[in-house]
């Protein structure tokens, strides 16, 4: 699969890498944005301070609860948006996707929001 192949699914497992290289997988929603992946999550996240630590990571798609993996994973380098406006638009494609359904999950002020950037490994 290509990095912009995993946007054509609901779910991914993001792996992301403690700084003993112990690795820590979350199931999440992602979407394409220009030439890119996107996550949103809370800027409090665990996932958020791994990838400002260490931007390695590895996605593979999953099931909703993250427990199985429907694809071969990929290696790929992760850094969180820090420019609003990237920020706003990369939400807004994620809630293109998502629907409805992201009404219910994505709530309140971006204050607090994380937009964390899949690209493909250097």
């Amino acid at each position: 699969m290509n990095l912009l192949d995993f946007a054509d699914h609901e779910y991914i497992n993001l792996i992301t890498y403690k700084k003993d290289d112990t690795s820590v997988k979350t199931p999440v929603w992602v979407a394409e944005h220009e030439d890119y992946l996107v996550i949103t999550s809370s800027k409090s996240a665990g996932k958020v301070k791994r990838i400002n630590n260490n931007g390695r990571a590895t996605i593979y798609v999953t099931d909703q609860i993250g427990s199985s993996a429907l694809s071969d994973p990929l290696d790929v380098r992760a850094s969180i948006i820090d420019d609003e406006e990237k920020k706003q638009a990369a939400l807004d494609k994620i809630i293109k996707k998502y629907g409805s359904m992201s009404k219910m999950f994505i709530r309140g002020s971006n204050e607090n929001r994380a937009i964390i950037k899949i690209q493909e490994k250097e």
